[in-house]
């Protein structure tokens, strides 16, 4: 059996597993009354090896790669999952790549297993300044930080780069939810107040710049899968409403001008998918494989959030209303666009890349 054939019976299974136990029902019904995430969901992908899926098999890990990963990202997209995978999918990253023997040994397993969900930092957030052997630190609009056990979080010791590795329940550490209209994903303010700190909470990367960059790639390419499956279950889901919804004694799927924003939108779908298999299938180490991966996320997002709008107006009215299912992804595509890079950031560093080449 071939990667390529080996990948598409896995995306296949994503989507079927999801289809049955987060159908399109469900998900209108969680962005009516959102209770923070779907635990009995996510307990159901880690049985699965879900959880697993990028975790090196030497603890207790599936390996596989970032194409796999993308697949597994652009399911949860197209079913708007609100479960905090992309946590899981960094910190596996972050530990494998930063940690020492001793910290894979303990955070890789919890990891595969479901029983560690993650909240990781982003550029930009604040940085925890660890002194004399304690913490302190306001992290606001942390991304999954009140549906996650443990925080990966920037910080700084004696004037070094560094990650700290905390349990969200340790002492000092408290967690605020903040309102978010995506209902699929937890947003909250992560404050440090003293937090007793030893080294083994202390991730310590030899290249802390090549490290941040390997974490942005890898956040860029999932965002990019998470938004291109929601375009295409977005856009799939409008077509199917198009076929049955009449006007003038016609199905409106039969006008002209209709016609042709779907396929406009199929279009864009297509390349922009090739956009994210491209990224994805580059080794880490090649030339360009941060460089591709930014391109594809600060397009991808954009260009999903716009279809998810237009398919709104292709509903009308309804599309606007808590039963009908587009405003979900435009508010999940929305998100997408700011998480990890606003398009401008992506831009301005695109273009430093391409000056410095």
């Amino acid at each position: 059996m071939s990667d390529e054939l080996d990948l598409g019976v896995l995306a296949g299974s994503f989507a079927e597993m999801l289809g049955a136990e987060w159908p399109r029902e469900k998900a209108i019904a969680w962005s009516q009354a959102p209770e923070g995430f779907a635990a009995p969901l996510w307990n159901q992908m880690a049985e699965l090896g879900w959880t697993a899926l990028t975790v090196p098999e030497d603890h207790g890990g599936l390996g596989l790669g970032t194409e796999a990963a993308a697949a597994l990202h652009a399911a949860l997209g197209a079913a708007a999952a609100p479960v905090p995978m992309l946590g899981t999918t960094l910190a596996t990253t972050l530990v494998a790549a930063a940690g020492n023997d001793a910290q894979k040994a303990d955070l890789l397993p919890r990891l595969a297993d479901g029983s560690l969900r993650a909240a990781v930092a982003q550029p930009g957030d604040a940085v925890a300044a660890i002194a004399g052997g304690t913490a302190n630190a306001t992290i606001a609009d942390m991304v999954d930080s009140p549906s996650a056990t443990t925080l990966f979080l920037r910080a700084s010791r004696d004037g070094a780069s560094c990650w700290l590795v905390l349990p969200a329940e340790a002492p000092g550490v408290s967690v605020a939810d903040t309102a978010l209209t995506d209902a699929t994903r937890t947003l909250g303010t992560v404050t440090l107040d003293g937090v007793a700190v030893d080294d083994s909470a202390v991730l310590v990367p030899e290249d802390a710049a090549a490290i941040d960059d390997h974490l942005l790639r890898t956040a860029a390419i999932a965002i990019a899968a998470d938004a291109i499956g929601g375009g295409e279950a977005a856009l799939a889901g409008t077509i199917d409403y198009l076929k049955v919804r009449e006007q003038f004694g016609r199905v409106i799927g039969s006008f002209q001008a209709l016609k042709h924003r779907i396929a406009d939108h199929q279009a864009a779908l297509v390349a922009a998918r090739g956009l994210v298999e491209h990224a994805a299938s580059l080794p880490a180490g090649h030339p360009h494989a941060l460089l591709d991966a930014l391109s594809a996320k600060q397009h991808v997002t954009r260009t999903v959030a716009e279809i998810a709008r237009d398919c709104i107006q292709l509903h009308g009215g309804v599309g606007f209303t808590a039963e009908f299912f587009p405003h979900i992804y435009l508010k999940r595509g929305k998100l997408n666009e700011a998480l990890w890079g606003t398009r401008n950031r992506l831009l301005d560093r695109i273009a430093d890349m391409l000056e410095a080449a």
